[in-house]
């Protein structure tokens, strides 16, 4: 029996990947810098020092959100699934309280607060994303006069209802291969 050893070879897919992730949580990481200062502008409960504490914060908050917050999904998903997902808000709140006693030069007020300022992050984050083009999601509106004839679906309360009067705006929104 003959044992051959091989060197892994070298392919430009395997490197592509690994640089994408590398972009990934880059993007990530700015994102989530970006949107915890600007929701230290708008908040006056939630505020940070100095810089260094926003950079702190932004890091182990990225962190959590990659390592620890799909397990902390996971355990609480019959809770979510019974509350409809309003737990989450909840759940980011306490991520963000928790961090705030953990790191000096970074405060928050309340548990309320926290949880308007995860919920404030959240959207200026997705935001960001959908601005750069990194989010899994492909928002595209089509404006025409003539779109589609016969795939709509109207309730006609009007007998003299005319789709071609009429100028249709159709919005798509459907998740990236």
């Amino acid at each position: 029996m003959e044992t051959k050893l091989t060197t892994p070879s070298r392919d430009s897919d395997g490197i592509f990947r690994m640089s994408s992730r590398i972009i990934t949580n880059l993007t990530n990481l700015t994102a989530t810098g970006v949107s915890l200062w600007i929701t230290s502008a708008l908040f006056d409960g939630f505020s940070f020092n100095n810089f260094e504490a926003l950079v702190i914060t932004t890091v182990l908050l990225t962190l959590i959100n990659i390592f620890v917050k799909p397990i902390i999904l996971i355990l609480t998903l019959p809770l979510a699934i019974v509350s409809l997902g309003l737990i989450i808000p909840i759940i980011n709140g306490a991520v963000l309280l928790g961090l705030a006693e953990i790191i000096p030069d970074f405060g928050i007020t309340s548990f309320f607060q926290a949880i308007f300022a995860a919920l404030l992050v959240s959207i200026i984050s997705t935001l960001i994303y959908i601005a750069i083009g990194s989010n899994k999601t492909i928002v595209s509106v089509k404006n025409s006069k003539d779109f589609a004839r016969g795939t709509q679906r109207f309730n006609r309360r009007d007998e003299h209802f005319s789709t071609e009067k009429k100028t249709t705006i159709d919005v798509d929104v459907r998740e990236k291969k």
